[in-house]
């Protein structure tokens, strides 16, 4: 009786509010071999309800993946690989790959080179290069789906699959900047245009903070021998 009156109180009280809501993620995947259509369904865990579907683009299939603590085989890439948004660990190769996914359609080439996609997650907007330690270079902090390289300053370097910091040195007079970031590969072209200022005034005591503090421990090391 006890749970009859307890199951009336829930549905009046969900009638009452007006919904409600659960919220969660998961991922499946489906997709076609090289002559059979197969479909399999795994749960890998539980988020929250943005939805984000990811391809594999590799130069010869079937190939192995590891998605959480799960295994997964791809076998083209028309497979599809339904997941939640937020970030995604993807190991492939005995390499671990991290993923940011906003509710997205995103293809990840792992073992060669296909069109960019970058997500730039951070880059520094105020720069003081006056040796401090504290913001003298430019640091962006992007994600790609795909290897290639990034050109700002007319200085080029790579980056690879996944998350990647890179900092650039930065040798401008003192001003507000709209620098051009360029992103390619063999496959394509992303640009983004970046604006900053440097201000070599704004000078911070994190230098001398952090030598206090490795003298302090080392002068500890040195008394305790």
């Amino acid at each position: 009786m006890k749970k009859v009156f307890l199951s009336l109180f829930l549905l009046l009280y969900v009638a009452y509010f007006g919904y409600t809501s659960f919220n969660f993620s998961f991922i499946f995947t489906f997709g076609s071999t090289q002559t059979t259509y197969s479909q399999y369904v795994k749960i890998h865990y539980i988020d929250d309800s943005q939805i984000s579907t990811i391809t594999f683009n590799f130069k010869k299939y079937p190939q192995t993946i590891i998605i959480g603590n799960e295994e997964y085989t791809v076998f083209s890439k028309e497979q599809k690989f339904i997941t939640g948004s937020g970030k995604l660990n993807i190991i492939y190769n005995n390499k671990k790959y991290e993923f940011l996914l906003e509710n997205e359609k995103l293809e990840l080439g792992l073992d060669h080179e296909i069109f960019p996609y970058v997500k730039i997650l951070y880059y520094t907007k105020n720069i003081s290069p006056n040796n401090d330690w504290y913001n003298d270079n430019l640091k962006i902090t992007l994600y790609s789906n795909t290897y290639g390289f990034i050109e700002l300053f007319d200085k080029k370097k790579t980056i690879s699959p996944g998350k990647n910091e890179i900092y650039y040195p930065v040798d401008l007079s003192d001003g507000p900047y709209t620098k051009k970031l360029i992103i390619y590969n063999s496959a394509g072209k992303y640009e983004k245009d970046l604006t900053f200022k440097v201000d070599r005034s704004k000078k911070t005591i994190t230098k001398y903070v952090v030598l206090s503090i490795l003298g302090l421990f080392l002068g500890f090391i040195l008394f305790n021998l």
